[in-house]
Order: C-alpha cells, then sequence, then structure tokens
C-alpha cells in the first residue's frame, strides 16, 4: 500500500464498509447494519487476490486529497448501477468512504 501520508490516512479513513451497494436499496439506511472492518484487518487483506478495495469518494474529494489506496479502484457512488456487475460475486469488495 502507498501512501503519502499514513497518519493523515488514518485520520482519513472514517469507515471501511462491506455491503455498500445495500445502502442504494429502498430499505431505510437506519434498518441497515453495515459491517465495518478496521484499518489493520484491511492492511492484512491487501495481498488476497480475492479482495477489491473499492474507492468511493467524490470526485472532488479523491482529487483534493494527499492520500490514496495503492490499487484501490475509483468508481462514483452515484453510478452504482452501471458499475457494480463487474465486480465477481465471489470476490470480498471493501468500499472505502469519507
Amino acid at each position: 500500500m502507498i501512501m503519502r501520508n499514513p497518519v493523515a490516512a488514518a485520520g482519513l479513513i472514517i469507515a471501511l464498509m462491506v455491503g455498500i451497494l445495500l445502502c442504494r436499496t429502498a430499505v431505510s439506511a437506519a434498518s441497515i447494519e453495515v459491517p465495518r472492518i478496521s484499518i489493520e484487518r484491511t492492511k492484512q487483506m491487501f495481498a488476497n487476490p480475492d479482495v477489491v478495495i473499492i474507492d468511493v469518494r467524490t470526485a472532488k474529494t479523491w482529487w483534493r486529497s494527499p492520500t490514496k489506496i495503492a490499487n484501490a479502484v475509483r468508481e462514483e457512488l452515484g453510478s452504482v448501477e452501471q458499475w457494480a456487475e463487474k465486480y465477481p460475486k465471489d470476490k470480498t469488495l471493501i468500499f472505502y468512504c469519507t
């Protein structure tokens, strides 16, 4: 993982979420419990080829950030319908947002 400033990365990572796609459903956000994982656990998962890290920060936030996760894929959260199918269902998806 290449980060320009690991301390800033820790501050920026508010949540690494698995299952953010559920937020796009008609279910109330208050009734959804999104599993969260720690920064340490995420670092352990980087080498696993069955894990895909998807950065869903806004374009403006992403471009202005001095910290980016190496090998993460950047996707627009507002376009989930357009890109969700390209990720195999047998992969573990980790979503990074702020």
